[in-house]
């Protein structure tokens, strides 16, 4: 059903999908219900400024977010000592994303983007 609600385009359809994803995981895990209702209107935000589906797929997930911290975290693991009175935690930091940025990919659908520029820039454009 998540497949399903990346790939409709429209806001009316993505509600009718995320109440079908609702009505389905409600009766089988009460935490996975809570934590679909506190995304609930995040999953609707591209759907709401009507782009391209072909953005959903790469803009609906956190993998990115998740590779960086995963990235960071390896990178930063072995280093026990940063210093308070200089910039040390920042330069590591910096260091470590910027080794994160080399494992980046173009997003799924980058043709497309100039849709989404377009879709914020429009008066009243609201995602929340």
């Amino acid at each position: 059903m998540l497949t399903r609600l990346r790939s409709v385009q429209g806001y009316e359809a993505a509600k009718e999908v995320f109440d079908e994803l609702d009505k389905f995981i409600k009766p089988i895990n009460a935490e996975a219900h809570t934590s679909l209702h506190e995304a609930g209107e995040d999953l609707l935000a591209l759907h709401r400024l009507n782009v391209p589906n072909t953005l959903h797929r790469c803009l609906l997930s956190t993998n990115a977010i998740e590779n960086s911290f995963r990235t960071t975290r390896r990178k930063l693991d072995r280093v026990t000592r940063f210093r308070a009175e200089t910039d040390q935690a920042s330069r590591w930091l910096s260091y470590a994303l910027l080794e994160a940025e080399k494992g980046f990919r173009r997003i799924t659908g980058c043709k497309s983007l100039p849709h989404l520029l377009a879709a914020l820039a429009r008066p009243g454009s609201k995602i929340s």
